[in-house]
């Protein structure tokens, strides 16, 4: 069985990287490969529930390296529904994006997220493991980053409820930045 980690891994090569017909044979995720073969993440696990918004903000300290593009927090110890993580992580983006740090949450009991959305199928490839995860980036970079793709025309063929549920609810926080 794999760990968290490397099903964070996996996902990331799967399912982020390859080329996706269903966008205009771009990747889900642009800049995963060069992060995930530079190196330039951190994964955190967290097995006790009890821990899981402590482990959160020690990533919030380090997505500050400039070293590190990412760190994705992947808890097993599922103790949130999905209203309530999606709460914890809009009040953290609160705190956090006058910071200049950003949070997206992923929760396997999200039924959005299990929806059959043909661009989001990653294959025969399943985690094995349950997790809630949490990915933190540093937040003008990532803007900067979705306004130079843009540019590019890369969203165009992105579906609007996801393009909505990315882009703009990230876009929302804007107000709280400097």
């Amino acid at each position: 069985m794999r760990s968290i980690t490397e099903d964070i891994l996996q996902w990331s090569e799967y399912y982020l990287e390859p080329k996706n017909k269903h966008l205009g044979d771009v990747p889900v995720c642009p800049y995963a490969r060069m992060a995930r073969l530079q190196k330039k993440y951190r994964i955190l696990e967290c097995h006790n529930f009890a821990e899981f918004q402590d482990i959160i903000i020690a990533g919030t300290k380090l997505v500050k390296d400039p070293d590190i593009q990412i760190v994705i927090v992947g808890c097993d110890d599922i103790g949130y529904t999905v209203d309530e993580f999606d709460s914890v992580i809009d009040v953290l983006n609160r705190v956090m994006v006058p910071q200049d740090v950003y949070l997206m949450g992923s929760h396997p009991h999200d039924d959005e997220e299990d929806e059959p959305v043909e661009f989001l199928d990653t294959g025969d490839w399943e985690p094995d493991n349950e997790f809630m995860m949490a990915l933190i980036q540093n937040y003008d970079e990532l803007e900067k980053a979705s306004d130079n793709l843009q540019k590019t025309g890369y969203y165009q063929h992105w579906p609007s409820d996801y393009y909505d549920g990315t882009v703009l609810k990230r876009q929302k926080y804007r107000r709280y930045r400097p």
